[in-house]
């Protein structure tokens, strides 16, 4: 019994450790006017939001594009007022790879 214990409380922290070592990043993103161009490298296997924020304007004031490279795949971009995001992950067993974010903020 003191083993079968013993196991589930290791199988639980490891499961814990593993869920925050999988946490998403969030990368906020401002840009004061005219285009803004971002890049961000992602590990392998890591997810990271992305969110733009243009300066003193609304979401509806502006738009943003994210443009992932093979292996990775990214969100459509949508607005949650005051800032657009998106969502990418580097899908690579073994290779970290950049993704670039562009912010519209004179639409």
């Amino acid at each position: 019994m003191k083993v079968v214990l013993s196991t589930l409380i290791l199988c639980g922290t490891l499961s814990v450790m593993a869920g925050a070592a999988v946490a998403k990043q969030v990368v906020p993103l401002h840009c004061e006017t005219g285009t803004c161009k971002f890049s961000q490298e992602l590990a392998p296997y890591q997810t990271t939001q992305f969110d733009g924020f243009c300066a003193g304007k609304s979401a509806a004031e502006f738009s943003m594009r994210c443009h992932p490279v093979n292996g990775m795949t990214c969100t459509s971009p949508h607005p949650i007022n005051p800032y657009w995001t998106c969502d990418c992950t580097n899908w690579s067993t073994g290779q970290k790879a950049n993704v670039q974010i562009d912010l519209y903020c004179d639409n």
